[in-house]
């Protein structure tokens, strides 16, 4: 008696297929922006109180030194183009400015016999297509620039200021540079950089590196330049 089994010979076995089918659902448009509208809100906010502490900061660090006013001088000490001098790259706030002019002396005494201040305004459209808008923005950029001149010609120092308005800073204040070098083949650029007690990738985001831009465009064109940590 023959055992028969359970595939005759020569059949094909069965195959057995599995599959797996997994469905994601992406949540409804009205849930997500129900759920990043108060992220971003928070983002903004805390963005926003940042930027106005630093602005207080600042112009309380200013206000520090606006009680002293320094008139024009009628005979300031001449220019010595050949002769070493510090370039300052400052901005609208009075005190960045003197706090490198005040490292620079402090440091290097008696090495400089120039100093020169450098500043590019950024300026939009609406600047451009009204001559009264782009005189308000030059005359407000000289009065900050003014103030460093006639601080240096009070202390017996040659100063002189270069102002540019653009559209792209660095761009702008890299031409500058060349020019500010032509005219002081012996310079070196300095400018300040705030730091902060507690520092992350965040604090990062939320401030310029400028200095930083500027400084490897300056080094790409053997021009030196320092960069000075300030702390508010």
């Amino acid at each position: 008696m023959s055992r028969s089994s359970g595939f005759s010979r020569g059949s094909v076995s069965p195959s057995v297929n599995f599959s797996t089918s997994v469905t994601i659902r992406t949540p409804p448009v009205p849930v997500m922006r129900t759920v990043m509208k108060p992220i971003v809100i928070t983002f903004c906010l805390l963005n926003h109180g940042h930027y106005l502490k630093i602005k207080r900061q600042l112009h309380a660090a200013d206000e520090a030194l606006s009680w002293m006013e320094y008139p024009d001088v009628p005979n300031p000490p001449p220019l010595e183009p050949s002769k070493p001098t510090a370039v300052f790259v400052v901005g609208s706030s009075q005190s960045g400015g003197v706090y490198a002019l005040q490292w620079v002396r402090r440091e290097l005494p008696e090495h400089f016999k120039n100093f020169v201040f450098m500043n590019v305004r950024t300026v939009d459209s609406q600047c451009y297509s009204g001559a009264v808008e782009m005189e308000k923005v030059r005359q407000q950029a000289g009065v900050a620039l003014s103030y460093f001149v006639n601080f240096c010609h009070h202390n017996g120092l040659p100063s002189k200021s270069y102002l540019v308005l653009g559209t792209d800073p660095i761009e702008e204040l890299t031409k500058l540079a060349e020019k500010v070098r032509e005219d002081f083949p012996n310079s070196i650029f300095f400018t300040s950089k705030l730091i902060f007690d507690h520092d992350n990738w965040y604090i990062r985001q939320l401030h310029s590196e400028a200095a930083l831009q500027m400084l490897r465009r300056l080094h790409l064109r053997n021009m030196a330049m320092v960069i000075l940590p300030m702390k508010l």
